[in-house]
């Protein structure tokens, strides 16, 4: 009996060790996925927040996160959107340099090694719909942010 215990104790601490060794690809996909939904849930709000407005012109997450009904997790007790994202960074949300459009820029000061993978996420739901973010008008990095347009 004494054997069995001892395997199968084997098999959960085996089991354990593999979970943990994978908690940081874990956690980073999950934060992925969140991420994703904020921003759609900011494209969401910044439409509603446009109505019947001609253009984007003055649009800011402030004022987002005061006229819509945009998440306290996205807009932070300050309704400013710092350092809310999944990756500790600010939301931001701007008119773009064509007035119909606007931009959204996320800064990810924990994770800048992997803007590049980020922004290849995103690079299909921007306004030109690219596969990758290389070489696409509408997704832009930076050392430690990703702006999308939309």
């Amino acid at each position: 009996m004494s054997v069995d215990v001892m395997l199968v104790s084997g098999f959960i601490i085996l089991a354990l060790i593999y979970i943990i060794s994978k908690g940081p690809t874990i956690a980073y996909a999950w934060n992925k996925i969140m991420f994703t939904t904020d921003v759609s849930s900011i494209i969401s709000a910044t439409r509603d927040w446009k109505k019947s407005r001609p253009n984007f012109d003055g649009v800011s997450i402030q004022k987002i996160c005061d006229i819509t009904d945009l998440s306290d997790s996205i807009c932070g007790t300050s309704g400013d959107g710092k350092s809310t994202n999944a990756f500790g960074g600010d939301w931001r949300v701007s008119v773009n340099a064509s007035k119909g459009l606007f931009d959204i820029t996320a800064t990810l000061p924990n994770d800048t090694d992997r803007i590049d993978d980020i922004a290849d996420t995103m690079a299909s739901s921007t306004r030109s719909g690219c596969i990758e973010a290389a070489g696409c008008a509408t997704i832009k990095t930076s050392a430690n942010s990703v702006t999308m347009t939309f």
